[in-house]
């Protein structure tokens, strides 16, 4: 009917929408900011330099021990008062600082990329432009969002430690552990800031869709009081990533299905198109959807 054709339009328009809505933010959010990171790494570098001694400093615990000497009466001992002690308090000082910024150090879980997003976004201009010769400007959207989240893809890494959740850059075959948080500079489009949140602060979270996910969302009240929203696009594995949002950040306003559930059926379930879908498939169909838990499960649906 006129009504149902009606709705379904608007449900394809929604769901458009939202997946502009993640990429336009991924954009502009993971858009490159190597003069920040340069800016950093070169203010880092004056400091190392600035001081002498080793490589391999001492831990944050002995700058403590270290600063309660000085309250001391032994700080009148010159041994302590002099330049080596100096060297000391401020190669701590460093190691302090950026054990800080590097996900404080404890358990941190990288999430490994994923291509199929920014691939199936070329593939989709490809067959639009070259192969079909249908929606030339379709075309060059999708390549040119398709591209850039290709290439985001190849340096931008989700981390999660015991507290926090932070966002880095990382060069071609670069530990992301090993990365500062600075290194991905400051988050213009989504409140400011840098790109780590407690996971205390964090009031809500989805991800559309569990099982085939493209884009997802969290929102956070320590950028600003009244609640910070963030998208992003599935540039990471979102098997894993769901997996630690679920362990981490706790509970959302609305349920989440449980990993063990992860597969198309969940996926269609969650959307009014997804249950349309649904209502399209015979019963032996039906019966694969849960059998289905990556793309390339997805020709079992018609075998």
């Amino acid at each position: 009917s006129g009504a149902s054709r009606r709705r379904s339009m608007s449900n394809h328009r929604t769901v458009a929408a939202l997946l502009l809505l993640g990429l336009v933010c991924g954009l502009v959010a993971f858009a490159p900011k190597r003069h920040v990171a340069s800016a950093v790494s070169t203010r880092t570098a004056l400091r190392a330099r600035a001081v002498a001694g080793r490589p391999n400093v001492r831990s944050s615990n002995n700058l403590l021990s270290m600063r309660q000497q000085v309250s001391s009466p032994v700080a009148s001992n010159k041994k302590l008062a002099g330049p080596a002690f100096r060297r000391h308090v401020a190669r701590a000082s460093i190691e302090e600082e950026t054990t800080s910024s590097v996900g404080g150090g404890k358990n941190l879980v990288v999430i490994p990329e994923d291509y199929r997003l920014g691939g199936t976004l070329l593939g989709v201009a490809f067959l639009l432009g070259p192969v079909l010769h249908l929606w030339w400007p379709q075309f060059f959207l999708h390549g040119l969002l398709g591209g850039f989240l290709t290439f985001q893809t190849t340096r931008v890494r989700f981390r999660f430690s015991d507290d926090d959740l932070d966002v880095v850059f990382v060069d071609d075959g670069g530990d992301a552990k090993a990365v500062d948080t600075t290194s991905s500079g400051e988050n213009m489009l989504q409140g400011g800031g840098a790109n780590k949140w407690s996971f205390k602060s964090v009031t809500n979270w989805e991800m559309w869709w569990p099982g085939f996910p493209v884009l997802v969302f969290y929102k956070e009240n320590q950028t600003k009081p009244g609640g910070q929203p963030h998208f992003f696009p599935i540039i990471m594995d979102g098997k894993k990533l769901y997996e630690q949002m679920l362990l981490k950040m706790g509970p959302s306003v609305n349920a989440k299905p449980p990993l063990e559930d992860w597969n198309l059926d969940t996926a269609l379930e969650a959307t009014s198109i997804g249950r349309s879908i649904k209502e399209q498939l015979d019963a032996d169909q039906l019966a694969k959807l849960k059998e289905i838990k990556d793309f390339k499960d997805i020709p079992k649906l018609f075998g």
